[in-house]
């Protein structure tokens, strides 16, 4: 599927459901009233160079089991979080995407899900750049995250993750913020130029 839009529904933009597999090449999904991306139940497809923007609910949703390779897409201005993993063995690789301008963040890892995060860009977004809770753990390694309305990475809820050779800058609030019960791996990250404190470690 090549330079083709999915615009304006009164539901999601494209479900790949059920081991589907599929190339999307230079696609638009905007301006549906669920995600505009959704894939689950071990579907693997791949994204490359695609829109996905302004949807009602989160710009690409990864749920049950749910996989998919994601390379070089702007997701923005999305109503939710611009990227949302979901459940266990939930696994996709999401490598140099920009995701910015989400109402309420860049990026949700949840609920046991991992996922690989690989030099992508979050920033710009009204809530947290990267949240890490409820036993995630994605791998998350060599991204920008700048320029947030309030922190960068945040890890609570026995989340867990790899954190590894990020740069997180200029956030409104702390670069990376860990709350009790959280057990991320922290190392080799640059967090410079926040407006408060570069870590933040709390007891909720």
């Amino acid at each position: 599927m090549k330079h083709s839009t999915c615009v304006g529904g009164s539901g999601g933009g494209i479900l790949v459901t059920n081991q589907a597999t599929g190339y999307y090449d230079k696609c638009e999904f905007a301006r549906n009233q669920l995600s505009g991306v959704r894939v689950q139940l071990q579907a693997n497809p791949y994204f490359y160079d695609c829109h996905i923007h302004h949807q009602g609910d989160v710009g690409v949703f990864i749920l049950d089991d749910g996989l998919g390779h994601f390379q070089n897409c702007n997701i923005y201005a999305n109503q939710k979080f611009g990227i949302e993993l979901k459940s266990a063995a939930t696994n996709p690789t999401i490598t140099e995407c920009q995701i910015h301008h989400g109402t309420t963040g860049g990026i949700c890892v949840h609920d046991e899900a991992t996922g690989q995060f690989l030099k992508n860009r979050v920033f710009l977004n009204d809530f947290i750049g990267i949240w890490i809770s409820e036993g995630a753990d994605p791998i998350v390694r060599q991204n920008e995250v700048f320029d947030g309305k309030h922190g960068g990475i945040y890890v609570h809820g026995n989340g867990r993750g790899l954190i590894e050779e990020n740069e997180v800058y200029n956030n409104e609030l702390a670069g990376v913020w860990v709350s009790t019960g959280a057990e991320p791996r922290i190392r080799n990250n640059h967090i410079h130029s926040g407006k408060q404190v570069s870590v933040l470690v709390t007891v909720d």
